[in-house]
C-alpha cells in the first residue's frame, strides 16, 4: 500500500511516517521511506544518526521527466530504471527499510521560484516505487501545496494528522476535501497529541461533523518530546510508550484496510461533499 502523512508544520506528520514504517519493519515486511519534505527530517525518526542523514544523496526533481505520447497527453517518466534509483540514492535506514530524500532547495534561491519539479519528482517517484516493498510511505511536505499540485495523487492512502485545536482542524477538513479530489482511495484522519478527553471530544466531535473518519487516536506523549529533545527516534527511545502503543494501533487499522478492496472513488474516505 502506498501512505502519505500530511498534516500542518508541527502537527506530528513525520512521526507518525517514521513509526509506522519501523512497526511495518519490525512485522518482516520491507518498506520503501520516501521524505518529499523540503525540510527533511524523516531520517532521524527512522533512527538514523544525524552524522548519517547528513550523508545521504537527495534525489534532484530532474529523476522524473514530462513527457508526451502520441496521442499529445503527457505524462512523468523516470529518466533511470527503478533499480538504478534505488541503488544511487537509497539508504538503508533499517534492515528492511529504505530511505529516499528529495533533494532540498538549493541554497541561494530564495525568492526565486517554486517547488513544482521537486512536487513533479516526488508525484513520479510515488507511482514509480511500488513494485519495490509492501508499503511506501511518503512523509509530505507540510500544508496544501503538494495537493494543490496533485502530488499525492498516486497514494492509496493519506493520514491527514490533526491536533485538538480549530485550526489544525481546519486545515485537516481542506487536505481532506483536497484528497477526495484527487479520488485517493482511503483519506482518513490521525487524532494527534490530545491531553485530555475535552482534546479527543474536540477532534471526534469535528470529524463526526464533517464525515471525516478517525483511523485513530495518539496521546500526547511526554516521550516523543523527549526524544525529539535528545534528536531520537521515539521507537527506539520508548519503544513500550502510549504513543507507540496506539501507532502500532494504526498499523493494525491499516493492514485490515490494505487487505480489503478500495472504496468506489465517489465514496472514498467517506463523507464526500461535507462541509465545514
Amino acid at each position: 500500500m502506498k501512505i502519505a502523512t500530511v498534516g500542518k508544520g508541527g502537527s506530528g506528520k513525520t512521526t507518525l511516517a517514521g513509526t509506522l514504517a519501523r512497526i511495518f519493519a519490525e512485522r518482516g515486511q520491507r518498506i520503501v521511506a520516501i521524505d518529499g519534505d523540503p525540510n527533511p527530517n524523516l531520517a532521524l525518526t527512522l533512527g538514523m544518526t544525524p552524522q548519517a542523514a547528513d550523508q545521504i544523496t537527495y534525489i534532484p526533481p530532474s529523476i522524473m521527466t514530462l513527457v508526451k505520447d502520441e496521442a499529445g497527453n503527457s505524462r512523468l517518466e523516470a529518466t533511470m530504471s527503478n533499480a538504478s534509483i534505488m541503488d544511487k540514492f537509497a539508504v538503508r535506514a533499517n534492515d528492511r527499510i529504505d530511505l529516499i530524500v528529495m533533494g532540498k532547495p538549493a541554497h541561494g534561491t530564495a525568492g526565486t521560484g517554486c517547488m513544482c519539479s521537486s512536487h513533479r519528482a516526488v508525484r513520479g517517484l510515488i507511482a514509480e516505487l511500488t513494485d519495490i516493498g509492501e508499503h511506501t510511505i511518503t512523509d509530505m511536505e507540510a500544508g496544501l501545496e503538494h495537493l494543490k499540485r496533485g502530488t499525492a495523487r498516486n497514494v492509496d492512502m493519506m493520514l491527514v494528522v490533526a491536533e485538538p485545536y480549530y485550526r489544525s482542524l481546519e486545515a485537516a477538513l481542506r487536505t481532506c476535501e483536497l484528497a477526495r479530489e484527487l479520488n485517493i482511495p482511503f483519506v482518513k484522519v490521525v487524532s494527534n497529541k490530545a491531553r485530555s478527553d475535552e482534546d479527543r471530544a474536540a477532534i471526534a466531535t469535528f470529524c463526526a461533523k464533517n464525515g471525516l473518519e478517525v483511523i485513530g487516536e495518539v496521546p500526547f506523549d511526554e516521550a516523543f518530546v523527549r526524544a525529539e529533545q535528545q534528536g531520537l527516534s521515539p521507537y527506539d527511545h520508548a519503544p513500550g510508550s502510549v504513543g507507540i502503543g496506539a501507532i502500532r494501533a494504526i498499523a493494525d487499522a491499516i493492514a485490515m484496510l490494505a487487505a480489503t478492496p478500495p472504496p468506489p472513488a465517489s465514496v472514498a474516505g467517506h463523507g464526500a461533499g461535507a462541509t465545514a
